[in-house]
């Protein structure tokens, strides 16, 4: 069976870890490998990989939305997200979806965080804030708000999801904002949710205030490290409860493809206390 994961950078992708410690579960055959593949060569690239006997793909930065370009047959929640983190290959034809939202929803209420009738702030506007909101919303919050350092790009997002959703996403619910905390000040969250690539850089700045921590009783980066990144150190600095990074959300997302490719559903709950969670 042969998986892989695809994006630039990628060196730093556990999912092969990931995937293999959930293939061992039942006793299946796997080769899943990481592959360094940029924007330009991308389409090209995946296309080789279905013809050469490959299964399925985990998608990561910056493909999340190229791919789309090439399925055949595209999810709703991928559509919603105007992204996909998947790729599987069923039937001869290229199936695109996006389980980031389905992960992190399973990974907020293992963690016992409840997001019904609560705010949720978001900060920036990518391919990884997309990925999550739709779910967000199918959780009932109280009000959704997506900061971006450019209040344009928010902006845009809102306007696809809401285009997407329908009548049910009201206005009220689901709202752009400027990451530089314009008509923010003044707001508290219950949740804080780091959607942007800061944590990815070693000269890592969200260009927010601590303010936006005032009171929330979770924060949660996207993205997954080995040590605190900056916007959990905020978070604790300003004494928020509960403090994590993505290891959850990656971990149940992967569930969710691994599901879909091979058609078993694996126990994360080995993965998800060697971290911690």
């Amino acid at each position: 069976m042969k998986l892989g994961v695809i994006g630039s950078p990628i060196e730093h992708s556990k999912s092969p870890e990931i995937h293999t410690n959930f293939a061992n579960q039942f006793d299946l055959d796997l080769v899943f490998e990481k592959y360094l593949v940029g924007k330009d060569e991308c389409l090209e690239w995946v296309k080789s990989f279905f013809e050469s006997g490959g299964l399925g793909l985990s998608v990561t930065l910056p493909l999340k939305e190229v791919v789309l370009e090439i399925a055949d047959d595209i999810s709703l929640r991928a559509k919603q997200a105007a992204a996909a983190n998947m790729l599987f290959l069923k039937d001869g034809k290229i199936f695109a979806d996006c389980t980031d939202g389905l992960g992190l929803v399973t990974d907020l209420k293992t963690k016992e965080i409840d997001i019904f009738n609560k705010k949720i702030l978001i900060l920036g506007a990518g391919g990884a804030a997309k990925g999550i909101v739709p779910s967000l919303l199918n959780g009932n919050p109280k009000q959704v708000i997506v900061a971006n350092r450019t209040p344009e790009k928010a902006i845009e997002l809102v306007a696809q999801i809401q285009e997407l959703g329908g009548s049910q996403l009201k206005s009220s619910i689901l709202m752009p904002s400027s990451l530089t905390l314009d008509n923010l000040e003044n707001t508290s969250f219950d949740l804080v949710i780091n959607a942007t690539s800061a944590s990815t850089l070693a000269d890592q700045n969200l260009e927010v205030d601590s303010s936006i921590f005032k009171g929330a009783a979770a924060a949660l980066d996207l993205y997954y490290s080995q040590t605190d990144t900056l916007f959990m150190q905020m978070a604790k600095e300003q004494s928020v409860a509960k403090v994590y990074d993505g290891w959850g959300m990656l971990v149940e997302q992967a569930a969710e493809s691994f599901s879909q490719w091979t058609g078993f559903k694996p126990d994360t709950s080995g993965l998800l206390e060697s971290r911690g969670a």
